[in-house]
Order: C-alpha cells, then structure tokens, then sequence
C-alpha cells in the first residue's frame, strides 16, 4: 500500500501559510512498517528542514524518566513507593515527608511551585530548592492531581543518580537511547556533542506575535546543553521514534530493554479519573506516560493524541510543539514535531489537526 498523506501535508502547508510554524518533522509507523519519514517547510529562510535535523522535544521528553525509572525497578533498586526523603532527608522538610517516586511521576506530589525555567542554574542550587518548598495547601499525595512542569523530573533524576551515579543525561544516553539506536537524540548536550552536531540542530520560533522569532531561551548553547529532565530531550522525529516502536513491542511481551510487565506497567493506568489542576481537565497518567483522555471532555482535553486515539494510547506531547504516542491497538507509533510555537490555544487547534490528518491518511 502506498500513501501520499497528502492531508497531512495539506495540514503543515496551511499551518505554514498561516504563521503557525515554518517547518514540520513526522515519522510514523503501523504494524512494524515506516510508512512516513519526512520534514516538510524550512528550518530557516532559504534552508530546508530536513529529517535529520536535532528538535526540541520539550515535555515529550518526559516519558524518558518512565522507562530510566523501569530500568531501576528491573534491577532490583527502586521502590515507587518508598519516601523520597529516605534516599535525600532534606526533601522531608516542610511536609513533604510523604512523597514518593510514584507521586512525583504521576504528577500528584503537589510540588508545582517549584518551576525552574529554562535559565540554567547549577544542578545543587535546582535541588536545593525544590527540597526547601513548602508542598501545596491541603494538597494529598496522590489523591489530588496537576502537572508539574519540572519539579518532579528533578527530584526523579536527582534519585536516579544517587541510585545509579550517573547523572540523568548520562544514564540516557547509555541506556536508552545507545540501545535502541537513537545515536542523535539527546538530554543535555556536551560541548562535544553540541560542536559535533551544531550543523543539525533545528531552530524553534515563538510564532505567537505578529512577527515570528527564534526562542532564545531554547535556541542558545547554554540552553541546549543544560540538564532539564522534564523538557530538553532533542532528536529527529525518526529517531525518537524508535522508542516508541520499542515500548510497542515490549508491551507486546517481546525482548527489550525493559522486562515486558515493567513496559506494561508504565503505560498502564496508574492515576485514573483525577481532575489535573494544571490543566483543568481531567487526565489519566501511567507512569510518565500519559494517556488518551479525550473521552471525559471531547474536543477538549489539552495535549491529546487526535481525535481518534484509542483510549489505550499512551505518550506524551510538548509544549506548543510536539505530540510522540503510540495506539498499540492500531499497532501504530507517531511522532509530530512543529518548529513553531504559534500559542496554546492555536497549538491545541493546530496539532489536533494535523493528528486527525494523518489518521484520516491512514484510515
């Protein structure tokens, strides 16, 4: 079968023409077949974006810590629901004695004030803070739901490397992403690795204003080097597509990196039915991964897989930008990357289309 997905295309040309984005990547795969490895539009003026080109993931990164957190818990060395302070005693001050791994990756810790931004700052000093916030008013671990941008993902990989002793990115690099051969992907780059790579890396716009212009917080070399767990993984869609393509057949009980039943215990439903205070609907979650929650308020939910996703879908989208998932029912895997972040409510608009598009294509 071949497929022009010329609905999809039709969707990034309009997107493109009306100041949404300058450049789409997409990769896609059904039942093991790629049947879409593209970017379409520029990446600069007078420069194609190409399918190799480095783009941020932002928050799609997240389900990373899903699979690192799975590895631990393969070998024996993480307890989801042991007391964080146990592992770093500082972290119990001010009420937060509590918490646990499983609420910090299910977002129901109740630590959403401690938002770092993308302005790098030593790893102690990111640490140090979070360990001193007070936790939310009447907040109950894990009984009350909202995403938590970034807080969380530190405290995660602040476990992670005193568990392992390697630091997050490291621990990445070498464990997941060197296994499954996603040799250009990254979560905070070396100077090495920025210099060896410089020619690839993809700009993204804020395409919100009048006049589109490139993200300075997220372009710079310090940016693209630092260390933020929750929102700087960066690669090609069709190699951050090979995670996806991995979990589907983990989950399916193949071979991985990941047992089969800790695969499936990451995308299973592990918070079910809880407002998230963040974004004011009500979304399940796995374990970093999120997933497809369109049917309490169709049309509605924020940061889903399209219109048509089964309620088994799982994954996660980034800010203004990206959507990654995998519908293991249509044994299909997607990745979306848009370089232009034309605000929340057109992106929601935007990548819902361009989602619908592609299933339309395929279906």
């Amino acid at each position: 079968m071949s497929l022009s997905f010329s609905q999809f295309r039709d969707a990034v040309e309009e997107g493109i023409a009306s100041g949404e984005h300058f450049g789409v990547q997409v990769a896609l795969s059904r039942k093991g077949d790629r049947l879409i490895d593209e970017a379409i539009g520029q990446n600069a003026p007078f420069e194609p974006l190409e399918a190799d080109h480095v783009l941020l993931w932002l928050s799609a990164c997240k389900p990373l810590m899903g699979v690192a957190m799975g590895l631990l818990m393969d070998r024996g060395q993480m307890e989801l629901d042991r007391p964080v302070m146990e592992w770093i005693p500082d972290f119990g001050s001010k009420g937060k004695e509590g918490i646990t791994p499983r609420h910090l990756i299910t977002h129901t810790a109740g630590i959403r004030g401690a938002t770092l931004g993308w302005v790098p700052r030593p790893w102690d000093e990111v640490i140090g803070t979070i360990n001193y916030i007070k936790p939310e008013p009447r907040w109950e671990p894990g009984k009350q739901a909202g995403y938590h941008v970034d807080s969380a993902w530190y405290m995660l990989a602040e476990l992670l490397r005193l568990i392992d002793g390697r630091n997050y990115g490291q621990f990445v690099r070498e464990e997941i992403f060197s296994p499954l051969g996603m040799d250009h992907c990254f979560m905070g780059m070396s100077e090495a690795e920025l210099e060896a790579n410089r020619e690839r890396m993809a700009w993204i716009y804020d395409c919100s204003g009048e006049v589109p212009e490139i993200q300075p917080d997220l372009n710079s070399d310090a940016s693209m080097m630092a260390l933020r767990p929750g929102g700087n993984g960066r690669g090609p869609a069709n190699e951050f597509l090979l995670l996806y393509e991995a979990m589907l057949r983990m989950t399916r009980g193949e071979a991985g990196i990941l047992r089969p039943e800790t695969a499936r215990d990451l995308v299973d439903l592990q918070r079910v039915g809880l407002l998230d205070k963040t974004f004011r609907e009500t979304i399940d979650w796995g374990l970093g991964f999120m997933r497809q929650s369109d049917h309490y308020h169709p049309g509605k939910v924020p940061y889903q897989f399209g219109s048509h996703a089964s309620r088994a879908s799982f994954g996660h989208c980034g800010n203004q930008s990206t959507a990654a998932f995998c519908d293991p029912e249509e044994e299909l895997c997607v990745i979306v990357l848009c370089n232009g972040m034309p605000g929340e409510e057109a992106h929601q608009v935007r990548m819902r289309g361009l989602l619908d598009a592609l299933h339309a294509d395929l279906f």
